[in-house]
């Protein structure tokens, strides 16, 4: 089913730069799309294991793994569904490319949360602010790990960023103020600027949280430093439509 669009989503991604889609997938999309990035992850999972201590440390909290679509058609034919393109297309303009995938599979881990940031803050690129659509595999909710973000936090550009020991921190764990949480059930997406400051909440669930982020962006993208252009992107829409 294609999303409905809204004038409230379009007003709340102009001022607070993200907007929840509930329900854009059935729980039978999700399914066959878990079982596809499982067999991903469960790689990805033995591979830090293998790597010893710290790997067996970083699998058993959170593990990322990324360019699926490149990998698999399956995935690349999802990622390109008309609920996407709809979607990429409203925000971006007709022309849209694939920027970058990645699962995130937040595995129980006590009091770990994934610190705030800026997903621009890993790599600067031109034109600025691309956009983040953050799938749900399974209902995340408050206790497994939800993804909270900051209103507003786009329009005041790149913000310096620290490096810690699980990523990029733009914005202090510690301050009064800590966002908006965005519970949403599976099949449904958190849609925010790639400026918008986001983090998710320690998984205190007995399951694993799974979510799968897909990154559109418009075509042409470059990198900001170099102005070259970011290679091998795959192309999404162009004139508003589906490539095939």
């Amino acid at each position: 089913m294609h999303p409905d669009i809204t004038d409230r989503n379009r007003q709340e991604m102009r001022d607070e730069g993200y907007t929840l889609f509930k329900h854009v997938f059935s729980e039978e999309d999700m399914a066959a799309l878990s079982e596809v990035l499982e067999a991903f992850e469960a790689r990805m999972h033995e591979q830090l294991v293998a790597e010893g201590d710290g790997g067996i440390s970083r699998a058993n909290e959170i593990t990322f793994t990324h360019h699926i679509a490149e990998q698999d058609d399956r995935v690349r034919a999802f990622v390109t569904r008309p609920e996407f393109v709809k979607l990429a297309t409203e925000f971006l303009g007709p022309d849209v490319d694939l920027y970058w995938n990645q699962t995130v599979f937040k595995h129980p881990e006590g009091a770990k949360e994934f610190p705030w940031h800026q997903d621009d803050a890993y790599t600067q690129v031109y034109p600025s602010p691309y956009l983040t659509l953050w799938l749900a595999i399974n209902d995340v909710t408050m206790d497994n790990g939800c993804v909270s973000v900051m209103p507003g936090s786009y329009r005041d550009g790149l913000l310096p960023h620290a490096q810690s020991a699980i990523g990029l921190v733009g914005y202090s764990s510690e301050a009064p103020y800590q966002g908006v949480p965005a519970p949403i059930d599976a099949g449904g997406i958190v849609c925010f600027w790639s400026l918008t400051l986001h983090k998710s909440s320690p998984n205190i669930s007995k399951g694993i949280r799974k979510a799968y982020v897909i990154q559109y962006a418009p075509a042409g993208l470059r990198y900001e430093r170099s102005r070259d252009l970011i290679p091998d992107l795959l192309p999404v829409a162009r004139n508003g439509q589906p490539v095939s």
